[in-house]
Order: C-alpha cells, then structure tokens, then sequence
C-alpha cells in the first residue's frame, strides 16, 4: 500500500518519456501543478502541444521530438516512463534508480517509486485517488463519484 503525499511541483523538473494515451493523460494532469514538464517522444501529437500551449499557465513545457536518450535525464528530479514498450520503460526506470532518480513505470506496477493518482483539481481542492496500482476500475468510480458530489455542494 502506498502513502498519498502532497508535494510542491513548482520548482521540480519533470521529464515524461513517451507521448501517447497514457504520457498525454499525465502531461495534462500535471500541467496545473507542474513549473517545468520535458517530453521526450519520437512523435509528439500536435494536439498535445495545443492542448500545453493553451493550458499550461505557469508551466513551462519543452516538447523533444526524438529517440529516448540516457542523456535526456540530466536535471529531472521525476520522471515517468510512459512509452508504447515495456522493455524501454524498464531500462528508463533502472537509469533512474541508478541515479537517485524517483520513476514510475506506467507499464509495470513493480517499477515504480511512486504511483501516479487520479487527480480531481475542484479550485483549492485536490483530491489524489489510488488503489497502489491494482484497481483502476475502482478508482475511476470513486473519482466519478467524488467528483458529482463536488458538483452538488455548488
């Protein structure tokens, strides 16, 4: 079981491997939070740059349209792995934990120094939803849930 924890994002470098569904999904998750967000990826959609461009706020993004490189990983303080292949997101996460790196490996549960939350951004409210990886299905109703019941008290 993991510990839900709150941290400042602000002054931390994020570096994302990997711009599909899941990197995307991250990238828009954390750009209210985040003050610097790297993509890495050999194809980046043109509606994710958009998407950073009109909602990004504060955060600062730099899309590298380009092969995942060791080097990439120089200054992160977080990185997510999120690449279409395993054995990449793997390697990613073993340079990490070399270097002291914390890393989520979103395609193994077991490569990961933290999981990424469900996230329900209501104003000053943040609400973080897990299930340490096991549960995905539970999670979206509770967020569902907890976000109608938001909804209601307005």
């Amino acid at each position: 079981m993991y510990f839900p924890l709150f941290t400042d994002l602000t002054k931390k470098e994020i570096l994302v491997v990997g711009a599909g569904a899941i990197g995307t999904r991250r990238i828009k998750t954390l750009l209210p939070f985040a003050g610097s967000i790297t993509v890495v990826a050999e194809e980046i959609p043109e509606e994710l740059i958009k998407y950073c461009e009109e909602n990004g706020g504060e955060t600062m993004v730099v899309f590298l349209e380009k092969s995942f490189e060791e080097a990439d990983l120089e200054g992160a303080d977080m990185v997510l792995a999120a690449t279409s292949d395993k054995a990449l997101n793997a390697l990613i996460y073993e340079h990490c934990k070399e270097r002291g790196i914390p890393a989520n490996d979103a395609s193994d549960k077991n490569l990961c120094d933290f999981h990424f939350p469900s996230v329900i951004n209501d104003g000053n409210i943040v609400i973080g939803i897990g299930a340490s990886g096991t549960d995905h299905g539970k999670v979206k109703e509770t967020r569902i849930f907890l976000e109608e019941a938001l909804k209601s008290r307005k």
